[in-house]
């Protein structure tokens, strides 16, 4: 029975896969970018020290939020960019208070200036390419498949258009760093690494199901709740030392998720309307109070 559900699920995705080639060929762009970051990531971890590439890497929640206006149209109030802006600096002391390497590998102070001049080109890299390639799926997970009005897509579907070229792209690499005589692709597969690429797998379901059912930058805030319980796991198991700058992230973030969340609420009119609105496209609310306030204020008239 299983290996049935299991061949007629593979048979429909493959349909599915077959009869909408244009979204098939859409994907490509975020595999590609997605592939670029990895590579750039790595890069940038032989240029930059570990505390450096962690805090300047939370760039890319800047990138998600202002392509998440650009490209999706969505409306960010000022307290939510307030809430963006603590999460990449919390996220960025959580993140460097767990690095050790403060080194930069190089003697001569020249080519300290140049490796930390690449390795930010390649962050920035990195954080651009994760940003514009998660709210690009995003966009391909929420809209309607061709001809198929007000219909989502299938969120199996999208995976494995996205996982397709990911293999594509990653069997050059493989046969590069690998000899043909030589190359097995389960060669150095045990139960670890089987665990590992199962766990990663459902958690890339998760990461799908947040941003077809949210968006990115929930999603970004799950990864930093989920960085901050992790780290505080390590406290009792394996005995990880924290200092002030990890408190110190750790506070803010769950500030900034509570202010981007609402759970801590600004009043005022300024940090809850959008930056750049003029006052017909504010909120009913806000709108209504300040034509009650200039009727408030008008002279009353002569008679």
């Amino acid at each position: 029975l299983t290996l049935t559900l299991t061949l007629t699920l593979t048979l429909t995705l493959i349909l599915g896969i077959i009869k909408q080639p244009s979204s098939t060929l859409k994907l490509a762009i975020p595999a590609g970018l997605y592939f670029l970051q990895n590579m750039c990531m790595q890069l940038a971890n032989s240029h930059l020290p570990a505390a450096v590439f962690q805090v300047t890497y939370q760039g890319k929640t800047f990138v998600v939020a202002i392509l998440s206006v650009l490209m999706l149209g969505k409306r960010l109030e000022r307290f939510k960019w307030l809430g963006i802006a603590g999460l990449a600096v919390g996220l960025a002391l959580v993140q460097a208070s767990n690095s050790t390497d403060s080194k930069i590998r190089s003697e001569d102070g020249q080519d300290n200036i140049s490796r930390i001049l690449i390795g930010l080109a390649y962050v920035l890299t990195a954080a651009s390419c994760s940003g514009f390639a998660g709210v690009y799926f995003e966009k391909m997970v929420k809209s309607s498949d061709p001809g198929k009005k007000k219909r989502t897509p299938s969120l199996w579907l999208r995976n494995i258009q996205l996982a397709g070229w990911s293999i594509v792209l990653g069997i050059p690499v493989t046969y590069n760093t690998t000899s043909f005589d030589k190359l097995d692709p389960f060669r150095g597969f045990n139960i670890s690494v089987i665990s590992l690429a199962f766990n990663n797998s459902i958690g890339g379901l998760l990461v799908a199901l947040i941003i077809k059912y949210g968006d990115n930058i929930i999603k970004g805030f799950s990864n930093a709740i989920s960085t901050v319980l992790a780290s505080l796991i390590s406290i009792p198991l394996f005995g990880f030392e924290t200092g002030y700058s990890f408190a110190c992230g750790v506070t803010v973030v769950l500030w900034s998720t509570a202010v981007y969340g609402k759970l801590i609420k600004f009043h005022g009119d300024w940090w809850n309307t959008v930056p750049c609105q003029s006052d017909t496209d504010l909120p009913d609310t806000v709108s209504s109070t300040r034509t009650s306030k200039a009727k408030l204020k008008a002279p009353a008239a002569s008679v």
